[in-house]
C-alpha cells in the first residue's frame, strides 16, 4: 500500500470521526504539514552550509573572507551557475516563477496546485546557489518548499480550493517560523503576504503548523533567534524624528530595489538569451565584484550580526576606511549583487538580502547621526536593528509581519515605538511609487493580478450552475421572420436562440438584432431566422465560476448571456442575466461573512 493510499484511508476515518468539522480536519493536516515543512527548512539550511563548507571550509562565506583564495570567488558562482542554469531550464522549461512569487502565482492561476517540478530548484538548486555565493536568501525557497508540501498533500487528498489555500498557508508559516525561530511572524506572514485572510477557520491550522515547525527547528539548532540582538535604549524623544528619517531612506532604497528588477531581467535577457548560460555569466560578475567587496557573497547574516553588535571592521583590500564609507560601498555592492542574482536566474529568496541592506542603511545612518549628536542618539547598532525591519517591511509591503518578527527576535518592548514609526513610514514611501513588492513585481510584469485577495478566491469556487438561469426559447434557422417575431414577443425573455436541425445554436436574436427588420412588413414571409441571428455571441460555460461571469459582465454592456454545456459551446442550457449574477454575489458574500464569524 502506497503512502498516499494510507493517507486516504486515514483521511476517511478522520472525516468520519469529525462529522464534517472542516477546521478540525485542517488542523490535523496542519500537523503533518508543519512537521514536514520544519524538516524541509532544516534540510535546506544545512544543505547551504554543506555547499559553503565545500567551497570555503566554513559554514558561511563571511567566516572565510580573510582566508579564502581569490580564485574561489570566481570559480564557485560561475561553475555553479552552469549547473543551476541547466537545472532551472530542465525543471521549469517555461520560465515559471519560483519562491514566494511562484507560490502567489500558483494561488492566482492554478488555484493552489503548485507544480512538483519546483522541488528540485527550491532544494538542490537553492542550496547550490546560495552555498556557492549567490547574493540571495534561503527564506523564499523555504516558504516555497512548505507551500509545495502542502499543495501536494492537499491535491492528493482532494481538498477544495479554500481548504488547499489554508493548508498552503500552513506550509508558508512553517517555513518562516523554522527559518527565523519566530512562530508569530510565521503566522502573520502567511496571513498578510500570502492569503490576505484572517478568519478563525484559517488562523487556527496555520498557528499549529507554525508552532510545530518552530519546535522542530529549535530541537536541531537550539532556541536562539536568527540574530544576536543588543539591548536597545531610546536615548531621547528627539530620536523619533531620526527614526522617521530612516523610514524615508529605507523606503527609497526598497523602491530602488523593487523597481530595478524588471529592467535588469530585460537587460540580461537581451545580452544573454540562453537561460542555461545566464546564471554562470552573472556568477562570474558577482565573483569579480567580490574580489573588491567580499561581503556581497551569499546571505551575509554574519555581517548583519556584526552591524547589530557594532563589531564591523571597515576594511576593503587591506585598506581601513571610515565606517560610513565602508557601509555605503557594501550597501551598493549588495544591492547590485542581489538584483543580478535574482534577475540572472539563481534560485533563492529576497527577504535575506532585504534584511542585510536594511541593517546597512541603518548602521550608515546611525553612524552619521551619532557623530553629529552623540548625546541625543543611540550608537549605530540600534539604528541598524530598526532599519533592518523598516527596509524589509517596505520591500515586502508587510509592515505588521516585520514589526512582530523584530519584536520576537528582540523580546524588547522599547524597540516597538521607533520600529513602528520607521516601518510605517518606509512602507508608505515605497507604496507612493506603486503597490508592488519584491514578491509581486514579477507577477505584475507578466500581467498577473497580484492583489487578488480572499474574495476572488471564494468567488472562483462558486460555479455558474449555482446562479439561477432562465430557459431560452428557440426557433429553427429556417423559420420565417413573422414566426421569429411572435416567439420573441410571446416569450418575454428578451432573446431567442436560432438553432440548426440538431438543436444546436447558430446565433442569438435580441431586440437590437430585430430592429432593422421591423420597418418592412413584406419581409415577414421572405426573411428567415438565420439571416437575422447574431452569430457573434459571448457565452459562458456551465463549468465557469461566478468570478468569470462577473468579469465578463464588467467588460461587456449586454444584460444577459447564454450558458452553454462545458463539452459543447453550441448547446445552450439557459440564459444568465446580469441581475441574477450580482444578486447571487451579494447573497453569497453575506453568507461568507456570516460563516467567518461563526
Amino acid at each position: 500500500m502506497t503512502l498516499w493510499n494510507l493517507l486516504r484511508k486515514w483521511q476517511m476515518k478522520l472525516l468520519a470521526g469529525m462529522h464534517g468539522q472542516d477546521t478540525l480536519y485542517l488542523v490535523a493536516l496542519a500537523v503533518i504539514v508543519g512537521v514536514l515543512s520544519g524538516y524541509a527548512a532544516l534540510l535546506l539550511r544545512f544543505g547551504i552550509e554543506w555547499v559553503s563548507l565545500l567551497w570555503t571550509g566554513e559554514r558561511t562565506w563571511e567566516a572565510a573572507i580573510d582566508t579564502l583564495p581569490w580564485y574561489v570567488y570566481i570559480i564557485a558562482p560561475t561553475l555553479t551557475g552552469l549547473v543551476v542554469g541547466w537545472m532551472v531550464v530542465r525543471f521549469l522549461p517555461g520560465g515559471e516563477l519560483r519562491g514566494v512569487t511562484g507560490v502567489l502565482a500558483d494561488l492566482v492561476e492554478r488555484k493552489g496546485n503548485i507544480h512538483p517540478r519546483q522541488l528540485g530548484t527550491e532544494t538542490v538548486g537553492t542550496a547550490l546557489a546560495i552555498g556557492s555565493g549567490a547574493s540571495l536568501g534561503r527564506e523564499g525557497p523555504t516558504v516555497a518548499l512548505g507551500a509545495l508540501i502542502a499543495s501536494e498533500i492537499g491535491h492528493k487528498l482532494g481538498l477544495t480550493e479554500q481548504q488547499l489555500r489554508t493548508l498552503i498557508g500552513c506550509g508558508v508559516a512553517a517555513g518562516i517560523a523554522a527559518s527565523f525561530n519566530t512562530p508569530i511572524a510565521g503566522v502573520l506572514f502567511a496571513l498578510e503576504v500570502i492569503l490576505a485572510d484572517y478568519a478563525i477557520a484559517t488562523f487556527s491550522p496555520i498557528v499549529i503548523a507554525s508552532v510545530l515547525a518552530t519546535v522542530i527547528a529549535r530541537s536541531e539548532v537550539g532556541n536562539f533567534p536568527a540574530f544576536t540582538i543588543p539591548e536597545y535604549h531610546l536615548i531621547s524623544a528627539w530620536e523619533i524624528p531620526a527614526y522617521i528619517g530612516i523610514g524615508v531612506l529605507c523606503g527609497l532604497v526598497a523602491t530602488l530595489f523593487i523597481k530595478s528588477m524588471a529592467p535588469m531581467r530585460a537587460v540580461l535577457r537581451r545580452l544573454i538569451p540562453d537561460r542555461r548560460l545566464r546564471p554562470a555569466a552573472v556568477g562570474f560578475v558577482i565573483g569579480s565584484m567580490a574580489l573588491a567587496v567580499p561581503q556581497v557573497m551569499s546571505i551575509g547574516y554574519g555581517i548583519v550580526g556584526d552591524m547589530l553588535l557594532e563589531r564591523v571592521e571597515p576594511e576593503l583590500l587591506g585598506v581601513i576606511l571610515p565606517l560610513a564609507g565602508f557601509l555605503a560601498i557594501i550597501l551598493i555592492g549588495k544591492l547590485i549583487a542581489t538584483i543580478l542574482s535574482a534577475a540572472g536566474g539563481f534560485p533563492g529568496g529576497l527577504l535575506g538580502p532585504a534584511l542585510f541592506m536594511g541593517a546597512t542603511v541603518g548602521a550608515l545612518f546611525g553612524d552619521l547621526a551619532h557623530q553629529l549628536s552623540p548625546a541625543y542618539s543611540e550608537s549605530y547598532g540600534a539604528y541598524a536593528l530598526v532599519a533592518c525591519g523598516a527596509l524589509t517591511a517596505a520591500a515586502l509591503q508587510a509592515p505588521i509581519t516585520i514589526m512582530l518578527m523584530v519584536f520576537e527576535m528582540t523580546a524588547d518592548y522599547h524597540i516597538m515605538l521607533p520600529l513602528m514609526a520607521a516601518c510605517s513610514v518606509a512602507t508608505l514611501v515605497t507604496r507612493a511609487f506603486g503597490r508592488a513588492s519584491v514578491f509581486t513585481e514579477a507577477l505584475e510584469e507578466r500581467g498577473i493580478e497580484a492583489h487578488w485577495g480572499l474574495e476572488q478566491s471564494w468567488m472562483r469556487s462558486v460555479p455558474v450552475s449555482r446562479i439561477p438561469w432562465r430557459s431560452i426559447p428557440s426557433v429553427s434557422e429556417y423559420a420565417r421572420l413573422d414566426e421569429l417575431k411572435q416567439t420573441y414577443i410571446s416569450s418575454g425573455k428578451g432573446c431567442v436562440q436560432v438553432v440548426d436541425d440538431e438543436g444546436l445554436m447558430i446565433g442569438i436574436v435580441t431586440f437590437a438584432d430585430l430592429q432593422e427588420w421591423l420597418l418592412d412588413p413584406a419581409l415577414d414571409q421572405v426573411a428567415v431566422a438565420s439571416e437575422v441571428a447574431n452569430r457573434n455571441v459571448r457565452v459562458i460555460s456551465e463549468s465557469s465560476s461566478l468570478l468569470e461571469a462577473i468579469r465578463v459582465l464588467d467588460r461587456e454592456e449586454f444584460e444577459q448571456m447564454p450558458v452553454v454545456a462545458h463539452d459543447n459551446p453550441r448547446k445552450i442550457l439557459g440564459i444568465l442575466s446580469r441581475n441574477a449574477v450580482f444578486s447571487t454575489y451579494h447573497k453569497l458574500i453575506v453568507k461568507h461573512g456570516e460563516d467567518e464569524n461563526n
